[in-house]
């Protein structure tokens, strides 16, 4: 058997890409990103800072430099599940679906990326439960 390595999301940093790519925002500490049930509009991946994700006023993960929130809306086009704040200053990239959709076509690994953060979410939710 074969062992298949696959490039995880702790390995792969697309931070630079999405800067020249996305519209990049500055949140203060404590500014809301967006709340449970908004309309996504758009994916985030945050370069430096730290943002807490909460469902219903329980943290699930604080999501730090080099790491995406924000996904999983933007693929389903479903509201947001969850509310995302900054807790400390933070400097974060906005990619909205069509820079998404290319960085995804045209990037190599970035699928992978994206799985991997989608993997992790998944998980950390499943420990919140």
């Amino acid at each position: 058997m074969n062992d298949l390595s696959f490039p995880t999301s702790s390995h792969i940093d697309f931070r630079q890409l999405a800067r020249g790519l996305g519209t990049v925002v500055n949140y203060a500490s404590g500014d809301v990103i967006f709340r449970e049930n908004d309309h996504p509009n758009c994916a985030y991946i945050v370069l430096t800072g730290k943002v807490e994700v909460s469902i219903r006023g329980k943290v699930i993960e604080q999501v730090i430099e080099g790491k995406t929130f924000g996904i999983i809306s933007l693929i389903d086009r479903k509201p947001r599940s969850a509310t995302a704040k900054a807790v400390e200053n933070s400097e974060v990239v906005l990619l909205d679906s069509r820079q998404f959709r290319f960085m995804i076509e045209t990037t190599p690994n970035f699928v992978w990326y994206v799985l991997g953060e989608v993997v992790d979410r998944l998980r950390a939710t499943n420990s919140a439960l």
